[in-house]
């Protein structure tokens, strides 16, 4: 009886052995194991009406070169997607591999706001004072258009926050006016 014990047992481990032997041999290398990871530069909100909007993307991983889509369908050379309306979007990558990354992401809708007549009265009145960013201030002078495009980002947080200007925070119409100027790219309009 010792003999029909034997020989399926040593047929069972020989089988398992070249099972495992042919299974490792054969496989292929992933080729998504550095696939691209989607990261999303800017989002320029829509003017109201308007298709404005704006979404740049990139990635510092995967496999030049990259293609890019807000659709998920229609793919581009070009990271940048411009004059697109208010809307949800499906934003991906795909490398060379054609690995992938996924993202969505909204371009909202903001009233148009002019730098001319809405913004650079308040940069004026309330930032451009001494001792602000006034001409006889240490800290840096907004007096010219590039000067606060520089700074706009800066702008919309401090003074969202409430922490700029010193003296007294902004109302908030004014505090609302500046994020939606910033948020539509701070144009010189």
């Amino acid at each position: 009886m010792n003999n029909y014990f034997y020989k399926p047992s040593l047929l069972l481990i020989l089988f398992l052995f070249i099972l495992n032997s042919c299974s490792d041999s054969g496989e292929e290398a992933d080729p998504c194991v550095n696939s691209p990871e989607l990261k999303i530069d800017s989002i320029i909100a829509s003017v109201e009406s308007k298709s404005t909007g704006e979404i740049t993307i990139s990635t510092s991983v995967g496999t030049a070169p990259y293609m890019y889509s807000i659709d998920g369908i229609n793919f581009q050379n070009d990271n940048i997607f411009s004059a697109l309306s208010a809307n949800d979007y499906t934003v991906v990558i795909k490398d060379a591999n054609g690995c992938t990354d996924t993202e969505m992401v909204t371009v909202a809708e903001v009233p148009e706001v002019f730098y001319a007549n809405q913004i650079r009265p308040i940069i004026d009145a309330k930032c451009q004072i001494s001792p602000c960013h006034g001409s006889n201030s240490s800290i840096p002078s907004w007096a010219t258009y590039d000067d606060v495009k520089a700074n706009a980002d800066l702008i919309k947080a401090r003074t969202s926050g409430k922490s700029m200007p010193p003296t007294s925070p902004l109302p908030d119409n004014e505090i609302k006016l500046i994020a939606d100027w910033v948020d539509q790219g701070a144009p010189n309009n």
